[in-house]
Order: structure tokens, then C-alpha cells, then sequence
């Protein structure tokens, strides 16, 4: 494949930061820095024009979270969308974006599904081997490519950075409709080396997602997931180190059919799903003595692979997968100004199979594309600096394309800091999109081109004494050529994908705050979105979502935790049976309460008492499915250090 680049200003990310501290206090011994999200360097969090979030360990153990999803919940500008019960298909949307236009990183390597539409199903991210969150909102394809149109999760896993020596420890979880969870954590770091391992399973029997059907039967739709990651890092001498970390997920997930005969709602059947995903990485970090010049040169692979089966009979399958390799050298110009040049090289595969009925929906897909990348961080006085990133794409399928973002941080007073950011991203059409899945009732347009998002944003932070902090952020952002996966096509009297003409308009202001009284921590978050298309408002967006969490230490033994989540009310489509044509229903606004009790019976032992959705409300995230009642669990871990 030939290139042809010109190698753009010297740039940076201008991505992420304000950091809500959500997760945790002003302090020195706060983590203060992004690992990955904002450049290709370790970045300081205060010096980045964006709007960033983390949680951290001591936040995650608190929560007793069982699932990613549970946690996202407390973040600005977050809409879930669920479809039923545990292991259900997941959806998170960042300021009213799509679900495919976030990409999601765990330590580092890019997890998202290239057979389903380029998203991350957060139904299968346990939180036991989570370390640390970074959430990062606004356009970064100018760093990380096609997917991150609207933000970047990066998730980091236990056992990469283990200052202790040895750390293990064993869980075990209880929790109501047979549901059990296990859990194996162990670390080491000794002399040139570290390393890590974590293993959960987790199985329930679930409950009806469905209604009961005619005699009254209500058939369970039950999950089971089994996790593993590991790290290993070798320094080799003082400029050298090789690290590798990988990950593998196995899950199974029954679930339910739509009616389209009758009723246009999910139908009690004997439907599976079998999954696996997979990711890992090797990295080689050179650093010389008394040098201002160090690289970075990586190979990752993800894979994803979905089988579909109803009345234990196959009927469909995914599977994508995505090579990648990374240069990056980053140049210390001073002890404050660095710049990073970098090439990207990504291998993109696609595979489908299923019965052929209508249609031949079996197909294998490629795509390849190489990048040139660079970003930088600039002081321009001690209290204000610009960070800008650029990327020039050119890929075997679409034109050449160009992203970028830039940004200006400024320290006006000892307590007030304000950013202003602008960028460019660009998203690819998927796979599906150009080739189609079901060819008898969906055709493939393989002239699809890019969506392009364009953003704007501005912060204010305010931190008060104590460690207090609140957080103002207003963004508008402009999506051209999105793509409409629903188009009506008479004469082939089924549908297919198009660019759409008019813009797409995502526009709001978010509000976070955190804090301290004597012994509770507590944080605040709202968010208000107008999202509009073509068509009027943007579906499953709520125009107005919150969170407040309290963390209250008693004593070394008992501690609490209590997260109350708003949604408001939002928009969905509900498909009648033929030939009644596509309606648009009303989804009604709910409370989400959880809380968690921590009792710390000796230095090894924890048993803790988890409570979600306390009000037991009904409520839906997708029209005509059921999500979960009231739920109790109770969880015992032993530390072996």
C-alpha cells in the first residue's frame, strides 16, 4: 500500500483534564497525572484543556460495583442504555454521541467490536480486576483513531504497578436468582521485574426480560462470564524495559426474541449468545542515559467473537479483529515542553457467517490504514500552556483524512483555572454498514463516507479550600455526513445505510463538584443535552441526567457508601408488526439508588453488603425490555499479604 503524508506541525492532544476528582481528594498523594488519554506521554492532570474524570481503587472498593456500568452512572453527561437483565447488550453515550463513537481502552489496547458496529458492550466488563478508570470526553481521533469521536475510556487493570512487593486475595459474592461470583487478584514486583494475575467468574440464572407468555410461564434469561488478565514486566537494564499484558473474556448470554408477528415486543425463547474477547500487547520502552529523546514501540491485537444460537442451533456470527502497531518518539525539549512523532499501522478484519435464507449473509471484510501522529505540550508562562495533537489517515477504503485537536489551559488565580479546546474527528463506516448483514432486508452502501464531528469546549474549575472543587464545562459539537443505518430504499423494497445531508447537533453543559466533610467524601454531577438529528431530538439521550455519591469512614471498621442516579425522560423507536409502520414512545425519567456497607473485621478481612436499585423501581432503558428489581448481595474477601 502506498502513502503519501505530509507531516503536519509538531502537535498534542488537547484532550483531557479538569479531572473531576471525583474518585478522589486534593493531595500530594493523589494521583495527579493521565496514563494514556491525553498524549502518548504521561500527562499532569492540571495542565490539560479538556474534561476528564477518574476513578480510582479506593473509590471502585467502596462502590461495591459488580459491573463497569454501575459506575459510569455517576458521570456527567453519561446516558446506559440496557437491554433487560445481566449480560444483556450495553450501551454507554458520552454529550449525546453515538455508542460507537467512544473507544474504549483497557491497559492501553483498543476493545471495541468491529462486529457490532465499532461498540464496546459494557454488559461484559466485571470491575474485579479494575485498578483505575480515566474518562475522557471530546474529539480524539487525532491520537487514537477512527472510534474516538466523542471521548476515550482507558481501564486499568490490577497487577501493572505494584509498589508493595506481594499483594493477593480471594472474593467470593452471593446475590439473589443464584447468583455467584469468585474472584483470584495476585501481584509481585521484585528486582527487575513485576507481575500480575486476576480471574473472576461470575454466573446468575437471571430473571424475564420478557412478559409471561400465555400459560403463565415466565422463563429465566440467565449469564455467565469468566475474566482473566495478566501483566509481565521485565527491566532489562537502565534503558531498556519489555512489558506485555493481555486479557481474555468468555461469557454466555440467553435472551429473548421480538415478537414482529404479534406484538413487536421481546418473546419469551431459547436464544444463546456465546462470546469471547480478547486483547494484548507487547511493549518495548527505550529510554537513554542523559538523553531528552526516549521511544515507544508497541504491537496489539483485539479480537471479538459472537455465536448466536436459537433452539441450540446456530444461526449467526461476528467475529472482528484489530492489529496495531505503534511508534511513538517523544522529545523532552525542556523539563515542561514535549514533543511526540509517531506511526500508527492498523489491520482491520471482518467476518460474518449465518444460514442462508433470504440471502448469503456469509462474508470476509479487511481494511488497512497507516498513520502519521503527532502531539505536544507548550508552555507559554508558567500559568498558561497550549496542548495540540494532528493525525493524517490513509486507509485502502476512504479518502484520505485528517483530525486534529487543540487547546489552551490557563491558571487565572491560585483557586480558578479555565481551558478552551477545538477539534476534529472523524468516524468510518462499519463494516456492516458498507456490506450488510441480512441481505434480505438489508442492503450494504460501500459509498458510505466518514462521518466528521466537530467540537468545541469550554471549562472553568474552581477549587476551594480542603480539596473542594466544582467543575463548569459547556460543548457544542457539529456531526456532518452522519449516517442513517434505518433509509427506506422502494424499489429494492428493503432498507439500507446513507450519509445524511444535514447536520447533527450536540450541544449542553455540565456541572461537577467534589468535596470533603470531616469524614464523607461526596461528589455532585449534572448534566443538561440537547441532541438533535435530521429527524428531531436523538433517541435514548436524556435531556437531563445527575449523580451524587457520599463515601462517610466511621471508624478503621465500618465505612458506606450511597450513589442516587437521575435519568430523565428520553426517546425510543418501537417497531409494531408489519405493516404498521415505526412509532416513537416515551421513555419515563427514573431514580437508580444504590449503597454499599464495608465491614473491616481484621487487616485480611472484608465482608461487605451491597444494595442496588433500593427503591426497586420499574423502569425501561430499552423500550419493551425489563431491567432487574431490587437486588442484595453480600461479598467476603480475604487478603493473603
Amino acid at each position: 500500500m502506498k502513502f503519501k503524508y505530509t507531516l503536519m506541525a509538531t502537535s498534542l492532544v488537547a484532550s483531557c483534564a479538569n479531572a473531576q476528582h471525583n474518585t478522589q481528594q486534593h493531595s500530594p498523594a493523589n494521583i495527579e497525572t493521565i496514563t494514556v488519554l491525553s498524549s502518548r506521554a504521561t500527562t499532569d492532570i492540571d495542565v490539560i484543556p479538556g474534561s476528564v474524570s477518574i476513578i480510582d481503587a479506593d473509590y471502585i472498593a467502596a462502590s461495591g460495583a459488580v459491573f463497569i456500568s454501575d459506575l459510569l452512572r455517576s458521570f456527567a453527561g453519561m446516558n446506559i442504555s440496557q437491554s433487560g437483565p445481566t449480560g444483556a447488550l450495553t450501551e454507554v453515550r458520552f454529550r449525546g454521541s453515538e455508542s460507537n463513537h467512544i473507544l474504549v481502552m483497557v491497559d492501553g489496547v483498543e476493545i471495541n467490536d468491529l462486529g457490532q458496529g465499532g461498540l464496546v458492550d459494557f454488559a461484559h466488563i466485571q470491575t474485579h480486576d479494575i485498578e483505575r478508570i480515566e474518562l475522557l470526553r471530546g474529539p480524539q481521533s487525532a491520537l487514537w483513531g477512527s472510534s474516538a469521536v466523542s471521548g476515550v475510556i482507558n481501564i486499568i487493570t490490577k497487577g501493572s504497578n505494584n509498589s508493595k512487593g506481594f499483594d493477593a486475595s480471594i472474593s467470593a459474592e452471593l446475590s439473589h436468582e443464584n447468583t455467584q461470583r469468585v474472584g483470584l487478584t495476585t501481584s509481585r514486583t521484585q528486582d527487575r521485574y513485576n507481575f500480575g494475575l486476576n480471574l473472576s467468574h461470575y454466573t446468575t440464572e437471571g430473571f424475564n426480560v420478557s412478559r409471561p407468555n400465555s400459560s403463565g410461564i415466565e422463563e429465566k434469561d440467565g449469564y455467565q462470564n469468566t475474566q482473566l488478565s495478566a501483566h509481565y514486566g521485565f527491566q532489562a537494564n537502565h534503558e531498556n524495559r519489555i512489558s506485555f499484558n493481555g486479557r481474555l473474556t468468555n461469557y454466555e448470554s440467553e435472551f429473548d426474541t421480538t415478537d414482529f408477528v404479534m406484538t413487536g415486543l421481546p418473546a419469551d425463547s431459547n436464544n444463546v449468545s456465546q462470546g469471547q474477547q480478547s486483547s494484548a500487547q507487547i511493549k518495548w520502552l527505550f529510554t537513554p542515559i542523559n538523553s531528552i529523546w526516549k521511544q515507544t514501540l508497541s504491537l496489539q491485537h483485539n479480537q471479538q467473537t459472537v455465536e448466536n444460537f436459537a433452539d441450540d442451533v446456530f444461526d449467526r456470527s461476528t467475529k472482528g479483529s484489530k492489529t496495531r502497531v505503534n511508534w511513538n518518539s517523544q522529545f523532552n525539549i525542556t523539563q515542561k515542553n514535549v514533543v511526540n512523532v509517531g506511526f500508527d499501522w492498523v489491520d482491520e478484519d471482518f467476518e460474518q457467517a449465518g444460514q442462508i435464507v433470504f440471502g448469503d449473509p456469509n462474508q470476509k471484510q479487511n481494511n488497512k490504514t497507516g498513520s502519521i501522529t503527532s502531539d505536544g505540550l507548550f508552555f507559554i508562562t508558567d500559568k498558561l500552556n497550549t496542548t495540540f495533537s494532528v493525525r493524517a489517515d490513509k486507509s485502502d477504503s476512504f479518502e484520505s483524512a485528517n483530525s486534529y485537536r487543540i487547546g489552551i489551559n490557563a491558571i487565572l488565580s491560585s483557586s480558578l483555572r479555565a481551558f478552551l479546546a477545538k477539534g476534529k474527528a472523524i468516524k468510518n463506516p462499519t463494516f456492516t454498514e458498507r456490506f450488510g448483514f441480512f441481505p434480505g432486508s438489508f442492503i450494504g452502501n460501500e459509498s458510505l463516507t466518514p462521518e466528521e464531528s466537530n467540537n468545541k469546549e469550554l471549562g472553568l474549575i474552581y477549587t476551594a479550600p480542603y480539596g473542594n472543587e466544582l467543575t463548569l464545562t459547556y460543548f457544542n459539537t457539529e456531526l456532518e455526513d452522519e449516517i442513517n443505518g434505518f433509509v427506506f430504499v422502494p424499489e429494492a423494497g428493503n432498507f439500507t445505510a446513507q450519509n445524511n445531508d444535514l447536520k447533527s447537533t450536540r450541544q449542553g453543559l455540565e456541572v461537577s463538584a467534589t468535596g470533603e466533610v470531616g469524614r464523607v467524601n461526596w461528589q455532585f454531577s449534572y448534566a443538561y443535552l440537547d441532541a438533535k438529528d435530521a429527524q428531531g431530538d436523538e433517541l435514548r439521550r436524556a435531556e437531563h441526567t445527575g449523580s451524587g455519591t457520599l463515601r462517610y469512614r466511621h471508624n478503621d471498621v465500618h465505612s458506606g457508601f450511597v450513589q442516587i442516579d437521575y435519568t430523565g425522560s428520553r426517546l425510543d423507536t418501537f417497531f409494531p408488526p408489519f405493516p404498521q409502520p415505526s412509532q416513537i414512545v416515551d421513555l419515563d425519567a427514573y431514580w437508580f439508588v444504590s449503597a454499599n456497607y464495608r465491614y473491616q473485621y481484621n487487616k485480611n478481612t472484608t465482608l461487605s453488603f451491597r444494595g442496588s436499585n433500593l427503591l426497586n423501581r420499574t423502569y425501561e432503558d430499552v423500550f419493551g425490555f425489563a431491567t432487574q428489581g431490587r437486588r442484595v448481595s453480600v461479598n467476603l474477601r480475604y487478603a493473603l499479604n
